[in-house]
């Protein structure tokens, strides 16, 4: 069954041992959260909660921040002698090799740590979804589910569905990822696709449901559909909103947003084996290529996160979006291992 990264919700850690492995996990967690984007103020305000909860909490903080710091010049220096530079550049190179052999392992844990145990310490509910689940796709996968009654489901990238399709009511629970429903008409029986956060009810229609940053995001391409958040008693339908094609919604504990034009053609742009960027910025194209890949893309320059990226690319040549990236924003791409990959 596949494992992926699944970033952790601002209270992940109230359980935690207080001692030094498991706060600096938490520390690394919480650094990629605030990196990744569309991080909200609940989720600040969590990370801040969570640094005044103890001095254990704040050594932990500041030594992953030393890490990092620690990282950006050497990897820079990798760069550098592997493209073969020359002078103060490729001094640099040499004296990052030339280290002793405690400094080195020192920046290797580093790399590990930020780059892997940060979304490693949240992976336990990925097995658990996976085991529950009637329909799974792995970390760049992509499949099509007939169901029973007619209707279709498409599951994007790292995805995990139930679907229980009663004589009252046909249900879909999407526990994590992304699905595209084609919905065949039966007024008898409504179609939900539900989550904890909101809920989405229709009869018969094509839309997409997304969860992200803790909340789902609903595309419609044909027909109507109903959208409601969830309270502690369940979807709050009294207070639903219906969304029309081209139209997008999203719904989560604070609520819905008001509904937002989409394209739909570039919301399901995955469902042909294609990523579209239009005046994206730098932070959400990582963010996005991260959900399709076994390993993880880690931003490093913060000075260009914000630079805006368009472009159609190929789900099956990430590799091609990555050199688009080094020519058109300027970045530097640093591959360590299969598993981490560096923007300088």
């Amino acid at each position: 069954m596949a494992e992926t990264i699944k970033e952790p919700p601002p209270d992940a850690f109230n359980g935690a041992a207080d001692n030094g492995d498991a706060l600096f996990s938490e520390a690394s967690a919480w650094f990629h959260r605030l990196r990744a984007d569309g991080v909200t103020d609940a989720e600040r305000a969590g990370f801040a909660a969570w640094l005044a909860r103890g001095p254990g909490q704040a050594r932990a903080w500041a030594e992953l921040q030393s890490l990092v710091d620690e990282l950006r010049e050497p990897a820079r220096a990798v760069h550098r002698e592997l493209a073969g530079h020359r002078g103060p550049a490729a001094d640099d190179g040499a004296r990052f090799w030339r280290w002793p052999r405690l400094r080195l392992r020192n920046a290797a844990v580093a790399l590990l740590l930020v780059g892997v145990v940060g979304w490693g310490a949240a992976r336990g509910p990925t097995l658990v979804e996976n085991m529950v689940a009637d329909h799974v796709t792995a970390v760049g996968g992509h499949r099509v589910v007939a169901l029973a009654d007619g209707s279709t489901a498409e599951l994007n990238t790292d995805t995990a569905i139930t679907t229980r399709l009663g004589p009252g009511a046909r249900r879909v629970r999407l526990l994590r990822g992304e699905a595209w429903f084609d919905v065949r008409p039966d007024a008898d029986r409504p179609f939900l696709v539900e989550t904890e956060v909101g809920a989405v009810r229709v009869v018969g229609t094509q839309f997409g449901v997304r969860r992200q940053d803790g909340r789902i995001v609903v595309t419609v391409g044909e027909g109507v559909v109903e959208v409601a958040a969830a309270d502690r008693d369940g979807p709050a339908w009294d207070r639903a909103v219906r969304v029309r094609p081209g139209w997008r919604v999203a719904a989560g504990r604070a609520g819905l947003s008001p509904p937002a034009a989409a394209d739909p053609a570039a919301a399901f742009a995955w469902r042909h084996g294609q990523l579209v960027f239009s005046q994206q910025p730098l932070s959400s194209v990582v963010g996005e290529l991260n959900r399709y890949s076994t390993g993880r893309i880690v931003l490093l320059d913060d000075r260009v996160a914000g630079h805006v990226v368009s472009g159609v690319f190929a789900l099956d040549r990430p590799a091609s979006v990555l050199d688009a990236l080094e020519r058109g924003v300027g970045v530097r791409v640093v591959h360590l291992t299969p598993y981490l990959t560096l923007l300088l």
